[in-house]
């Protein structure tokens, strides 16, 4: 997913940046997976590097949603194109690899809010 993403989000990506626009996006889409509702809550993930990796800073990541959001008309239908060739692959055969529990070597963070 995230190489068609990363091709497809190209355009908006700066001629001096640290972070692939698809990295971001994929560390957004975890974290709110992991029961985050802002953006802020890709401190999790960035917590975890480990697991994931380089995780861009808060201001990185809002700067990249203003970007997408500036030009939505051009943007979304771009992640939605390399979603869809994603789930063209493996996904669309009705095949998928199954991981075992016990396989799992990290326990991923929840968000809780109290």
């Amino acid at each position: 997913m995230e190489r068609s993403l990363s091709k497809a989000l190209g355009p908006w990506r700066g001629p001096r940046t640290v972070h692939d626009p698809a990295k971001v996006l994929v560390d957004v889409a975890v974290a709110v997976a992991l029961g985050g509702d802002c953006l802020a809550d890709i401190g999790v993930v960035r917590a975890q590097p480990g697991l994931f990796g380089q995780v861009a800073s808060d201001p990185t990541v809002s700067r990249l949603i203003a970007r997408l959001a500036a030009d939505v008309e051009t943007s979304l239908p771009a992640i939605r194109a390399a979603r869809a060739t994603v789930f063209q692959g493996p996904y669309a055969a009705g095949t998928s690899r199954q991981v075992h529990p016990d396989r799992v070597r990290h326990k991923i963070p929840s968000i809780s809010r109290r």
